[in-house]
């Protein structure tokens, strides 16, 4: 009996190393940029398979080929084939996999918040089981890509590379190996530790070179050469460029030529040598155009193909209506012929609630529009009003000013003057709107800066606001324009040394329906304290937001607010 048991065990683990191996030899070939070899290879195996793991493996290689080639659409497809065959089959293993996966294709598409959200998901099956360190690998990896690109938390990114290196190089995992090492060596250029990053970055060109990993070694030179501008090894950097263009050019790595021809403009450019910068920017262009053709007549292609099947389905549909149609036809002309009577009836009952009802409805809406309109003017005239009656404060804090000659008293009254205004500037907006609902967050704010352009004249301060076009709720302004208030103030009154040079900068961005607040100011007496001012922590509990507040080089606010 055990030598049955021992026989079936053998024959099992023997079947997960064919497919392991299988899925191994298409992997190597999108590993070498062999794109179209890798869907012939993975298609024509994909006729073959008739083991579901295998089938899985199979249609996420498809899927990962036609991401590289940015064919979005065609890879979801694939995606989704493997996930349905998950579901079926309820491999744990397997759904982990698709996470993580699907975390990187939304990544890759800069959707970060579903990226995360993947992400998630494979953490809550890691947290009910037992995970192969295989795939745990690529999970550790993404996550240090997302803190990398969408937290922006470098000690986390350094963190989950670590881990990440650590079991791929177990494990053998070219792949991970060296987009982990990538993301470290990231991490040391961002903190401008350019010699450790250099460090890892020649070591992972190293290793691409001798694992044959073209597209990651083109990939790694990007790195390479940026890390050693920024360090002024121009020289370097140059030669590096140079040679990672022709790479490129001879592997027809079309987008990776683009981006190195363009370093070597800007590099010629820092050297002065302005001759060959004009030469390779030219270059570039012609370079950028070509591959925008490219990929155009490849869209066109694509396009074309999809709808010439979409007419030949909606054509076989047809067909099959048309025969469906002629049997019902010959089967119920009497059913229908009482189904018509009755309709009919029913449709002239219909009309005549519908004619009584909408006599009744026209009365009751003639009486709500004239509701809504006194409405309107109500409300418009209370901004009105209480417009006029904080401009009244505003005139009296500024003869109180005129008067008053201690100048901290004077300061404080000054500062009190901008807080009044900036609610004045609310209602300004509210009553001249059309739209009392909704604010020009651009208008509004740009409206606040102008308040404390006295202010900023007699400090010596530049102030930088940049804002996005977007419209938000009345509150949301009102709550936005006060913090954005007191936390120049707050700049103003205790940041800044008397002989330093003073710096405020404002970005408040929209991305993918999400608002980006950005505040940041040099001031010297705020580095490396632990500051939370009263105000602003109650004024972000008010927009409902999670806010971080950075001491390193001054004071740094910023938070994301969903709209």
């Amino acid at each position: 009996m055990k030598s049955y048991i021992l026989f079936f065990l053998i024959i099992f683990q023997w079947s997960f190393a064919q497919h392991d191996a299988i899925y191994a030899i298409g992997e190597k070939l999108i590993n070498e940029n062999k794109l179209e070899l890798a869907k012939i290879y993975f298609e024509n195996n994909l006729k073959k398979a008739t083991n579901n793991e295998l089938k899985i493996k199979l249609f996420v290689g498809l899927a990962e080929t036609y991401k590289l080639q940015l064919d979005y659409n065609t890879s979801n497809k694939y995606y989704t084939e493997a996930y349905k065959i998950i579901k079926n089959t309820n491999n744990i293993q397997l759904e982990f996999l698709y996470h993580v996966k699907m975390a990187e294709f939304y990544r890759k598409r800069a959707m970060y918040i579903e990226s995360v959200a993947q992400l998630e998901k494979a953490t809550v099956v890691l947290k009910k089981n037992k995970i192969k360190d295989l795939y745990l690998a690529k999970y550790y990896n993404r996550k240090a890509a997302l803190f990398t690109e969408y937290f922006h938390i470098q000690d986390s990114t350094l963190l989950y590379a670590k881990k990440s290196l650590k079991l791929a190089k177990e494990l053998n995992d070219k792949d991970n190996v060296f987009y982990s090492l990538l993301e470290i060596a990231g991490v040391y250029e961002r903190e401008k530790d350019y010699e450790t990053s250099i460090k890892y970055i020649e070591e992972i060109i190293q290793f691409a070179k001798s694992n044959n990993l073209l597209q990651q070694e083109a990939d790694a030179y990007i790195s390479y050469i940026m890390a050693l501008a920024r360090s002024n090894q121009l020289e370097k950097a140059l030669n590096v460029a140079l040679y990672a263009a022709n790479f490129s050019k001879k592997h027809k790595f079309y987008y990776n030529e683009i981006i190195f021809n363009e370093n070597i403009q800007n590099l010629y450019f820092r050297l002065n040598n302005i001759e060959k910068a004009y030469e390779y920017l030219k270059y570039r262009s012609e370079l950028t155009t070509k591959y925008n053709e490219l990929k155009k007549e490849e869209l066109v292609l694509n396009l074309e193909t999809k709808y010439k099947l979409k007419d030949k389905e909606n054509e076989i549909k047809i067909n099959q209506l048309e025969i469906i149609n002629k049997d019902k036809e010959l089967s119920s002309n009497k059913a229908k012929l009482y189904l018509l009577i009755g309709l009919f009836l029913i449709a002239v009952l219909i009309t005549l609630l519908i004619g009584y009802f909408y006599t009744k409805s026209n009365k009751s809406n003639k009486q709500l529009k004239i509701l809504s309109k006194q409405n309107e003017f109500l409300v418009s005239e209370t901004n009105h009003r209480v417009n006029n009656n904080l401009q009244l404060i505003a005139v009296l804090i500024e003869n109180r000013i005129r008067k008053n000659e201690n100048e901290n008293e004077k300061s404080e009254f000054k500062r009190l003057l901008t807080k009044v205004e900036a609610i004045a500037t609310l209602h300004r907006c509210l009553y001249t709107t059309s739209n009392i609902n909704t604010i020009n967050l651009q208008e509004y704010l740009l409206d606040i800066k102008n308040n404390f352009d006295e202010l900023i004249l007699e400090e010596n301060i530049h102030l930088n606001m940049v804002v996005d076009i977007v419209d938000v709720d009345s509150d949301t302004a009102l709550f936005l324009g006060l913090l954005i208030t007191e936390l120049i103030i707050n700049s103003m009154k205790h940041a800044f040394e008397v002989k330093q040079e003073k710096r405020i900068e404002l970005s408040v961005d929209i991305i993918t329906n999400q608002l980006d607040f950005n505040y940041k100011d040099n001031g010297k007496n705020s580095k490396q304290k632990v500051l939370k001012p009263v105000l602003v922590e109650q004024l972000c509990m008010q927009l409902e937001v999670q806010h971080t507040i950075n001491t390193e080089n001054g004071f740094q606010l910023n938070f994301k607010k969903p709209l």
